[in-house]
């Protein structure tokens, strides 16, 4: 509907040019009765429909198809139809009168009684003015294509801009959706590695817990797999998702680490781009969780209407590890973003060396 409606105000507001424009328009309907007006209403009214049937038929069925000749011939071809059928459809109807003459009230003189008629003699009358139909024809064409030419050279450059302009868009949203397609296949190893490092270390404890880690294992893969091609996801499967990433790293951290996950708010209204938190929460794990030290993580996540909250605190303990992984992954994520919500999103990270801060405000609604 958003697409229809310049359309139905675009329109009528073109056909009141030649109503505007024309010398017979006195504001009544009186106008409809002259046939030179028609011409020009059903001229505009020509050149509208070729306005739409170049930018949704000819152009996109023959332009990609490098069909030049073919196009030319279909729009010279509509342009003779403007310049001729407001000529075959609208005969010559009322012409206008003089002003203040009434033709019921015109009185041709009489000759007095008994004048009669005198015959001129056939020598003396003058020879007959010749009419030549061949120049008479050429003027009312060069007129009549003259006519026709600026209604169809406005419908013609018109619909080629904005096919270009849709054209130009098509080719932006592709690029992105392959740069996000290569950011998602940057991310997938990345989480995978890192989970079956804690289900390894699970495992080397013997710990009853593996069964339980290999099923959310299983949950995080399938949603990997599945859900993260889809540009959009349900707020509330990748909330879920999140929550049995959580519970495989609580499951090899213990309680030797300081854990909060709180959620406020009702997810089931939203959409959200797949694997747009898991990141942060991943870094948080990796770098803020260490045995030796004390660790701390706390994650928040607050809906209000259309807005998700989402921020991740943690203790730095672990800062000898890869940081060009850190880098890369932050980098990633924050190119998704960009490209996904643009001014739709802030993120603030704060370091201060002892404390590592990820702030995230998403507006879920595009039309707000």
């Amino acid at each position: 509907m958003k697409k229809i409606w310049p359309h139905l105000i675009i329109v009528p507001l073109l056909l009141l040019i030649p109503v505007v424009t024309s010398p017979d328009f006195d504001g009544t309907s009186d106008i409809f009765r002259h046939s030179n007006f028609l011409r020009d209403l059903l001229r505009f009214v020509l050149a509208i429909l070729f306005f739409y049937l170049n930018l949704y038929i000819l152009l996109p069925r023959l332009f990609p198809k490098k069909k030049y000749w073919l196009y030319g011939s279909c729009a010279f071809a509509c342009y003779w139809i403007i310049v001729l059928l407001p000529f075959v459809l609208v005969k010559p109807g009322r012409r206008p009168e003089m002003p203040g003459m009434n033709r019921n009230e015109i009185r041709f003189p009489m000759p007095p009684p008994g004048a009669g008629f005198q015959k001129m003699p056939r020598k003396n009358m003058p020879p007959p003015i010749p009419f030549d139909f061949s120049n008479r024809w050429n003027e009312n064409l060069q007129m009549k294509m003259f006519m026709a030419f600026l209604p169809f050279m406005v419908a013609l450059m018109s619909s080629m801009y904005i096919y270009k302009s849709i054209e130009r868009k098509e080719l932006e949203k592709a690029k992105a959706r392959a740069e996000l397609l290569s950011l998602k296949y940057q991310l997938h190893p990345h989480l995978l590695f890192n989970t079956l490092n804690s289900i390894y270390s699970l495992a080397l404890t013997k710990s009853d817990e593996a069964p339980e880690a290999i099923l959310r294992l299983s949950n995080v893969m399938r949603y990997v797999v599945q859900e993260s091609l889809q540009d959009e996801v349900e707020l509330g499967k990748e909330l879920e998702y999140l929550q049995d990433y959580i519970s495989l790293q609580l499951l090899r951290t213990g309680r030797k680490l300081d854990f909060s996950y709180e959620q406020n708010g009702d997810p089931d209204h939203l959409k959200i781009a797949p694997l747009i938190l898991v990141n942060f929460v991943e870094n948080a794990f990796k770098y803020g969780f260490n045995a030796q030290e004390k660790s701390s993580i706390h994650i928040h996540v607050n809906i209000d209407h259309d807005m998700l909250d989402f921020g991740v605190d943690n203790r730095i303990v672990n800062m000898k590890k890869d940081l060009q992984s850190l880098n890369v992954g932050l980098k990633n994520t924050g190119e998704r973003l960009e490209q996904i919500y643009a001014d739709r999103y802030q993120m603030t990270i704060e370091n201060d060396g002892d404390i590592y801060s990820v702030k995230l405000k998403i507006n879920l609604n595009p039309t707000t």
